[in-house]
């Protein structure tokens, strides 16, 4: 009995002259990825150009995109669960490849396009309060999307990858700041969008310097109507780009304006021109001073006036464009004279309905 109590309680096969052998371990060598590269702006540019942008229509581009990411998820088997939703997380170990990367990307430019067929929709007549709220929050998710493909390029990306992926999302988060008219915040995002894409450019190919180009064009007008409006409200920042006495009619002209900066933009220049109407008491008429009382044909003279000025001003247009500008023209005139028209027929029913009366 002794012999067997000792033989359980004795040392073990790993044990020897009193010394424990230690574990052989298996150190897992963890696999090093090579770096991945995509050409961020080349992509969004062409799908732009090839999907419907080329004629402004968001919502083919949306559909295209919702088309591409369900082609991407299937070949890099990256779906979401078949019949039941199970979310899953893209990490940076699971990329390996580009296609990996387009997936936040694409859903960065879904959520996008949604939010400017939205703007589209909902500028021109009344503004609902709904669309502009679903809006935006497109645009907070298109910002949160382009961040999270800046994260993951920062890690598993090249570096030039990586540059591109920041100044995408500072595009994408200054675009969102600048719906909600958070300026400062707006300015600080684009500008970092505009000097990563001016070094890209001074470094790059012919073939590649445009792109970047096209997109300090393309946020050059964000970023001073950004400090216009940091000036108008007393703020400290006041160097737009070295343009400091910009105005909204020159912004607005340019035609790198995105949507959400030429709505911003239409709204400021209303604002002024109803200021400036205020003013505008009576107009000269073939040598006689006619007052003016309605606010419409003011601020409608005000426009074309405006439009007679900038005619004058452009030196270098093709026939085309000096047409359209006078098509501008005279549709501001024809804004005044439905305004003096409009006048004229409700004084003629106040004085039928005075006559109506003494009768």
């Amino acid at each position: 009995a002794r012999s067997s109590a000792m033989t359980d309680e004795g040392p073990s096969a790993d044990v020897v002259d009193g010394e424990s052998m230690p574990m052989e371990e298996e150190e897992e060598e963890e696999e090093i990825l090579p770096e991945v590269e995509l050409e961020i702006f080349n992509v969004v540019k062409s799908s732009h150009a090839q999907h419907g942008l080329r004629h402004g229509d968001y919502v083919r581009y949306r559909q295209y995109c919702s088309r591409r990411l369900h082609r991407i998820r299937k070949a890099v088997n990256f779906m979401h669960g078949k019949g039941r939703f199970l979310k899953k997380v893209l990490e940076p170990r699971m990329v390996r490849d580009s296609r990996h990367l387009m997936i936040p990307l694409y859903c960065a430019e879904r959520a996008w396009s949604y939010a400017m067929a939205l703007k589209r929709e909902n500028t021109g007549g009344e503004p609902q309060p709904r669309l502009r709220f679903h809006l935006v929050h497109r645009l907070i998710k298109a910002a949160k999307w382009s961040q999270a493909l800046a994260k993951l390029c920062a890690v598993r990306g090249n570096k030039r990858t990586a540059l591109e992926a920041e100044a995408y999302a500072g595009f994408m988060v200054g675009n969102m700041h600048l719906e909600r008219e958070e300026w400062g915040k707006a300015l600080t995002h684009l500008r970092r969008t505009k000097t990563i894409c001016t070094e890209l450019k001074r470094v790059s190919m012919a073939d590649q310097s445009h792109l970047y180009n096209q997109v300090v064009e393309e946020v050059l007008p964000s970023i001073r109507f950004c400090a216009y409006n940091l000036r108008r409200l007393g703020g400290d920042e006041v160097d737009a780009e070295g343009d400091d006495e910009v105005d909204a009619e020159e912004m607005l002209g340019e035609g790198a304006a995105s949507d959400i900066l030429r709505s911003k933009l239409e709204a400021v220049l209303q604002e002024s021109r109803v200021r400036q109407a205020a003013d505008l008491n009576e107009i000269e008429v073939l040598g006689e001073r006619v007052p003016i009382k309605s606010d419409k044909v003011r601020i409608a003279i005000l426009a074309a006036q405006q439009k007679i000025v900038d005619i004058q001003a452009a030196g270098g247009l093709s026939d085309d464009a000096l047409m359209e500008q006078y098509d501008e023209l005279f549709v501001a005139f024809n804004d005044a004279l439905e305004g003096v028209r409009a006048d004229l027929r409700q004084v003629g029913k106040e004085q039928t309905a005075r006559s109506g009366v003494a009768e």
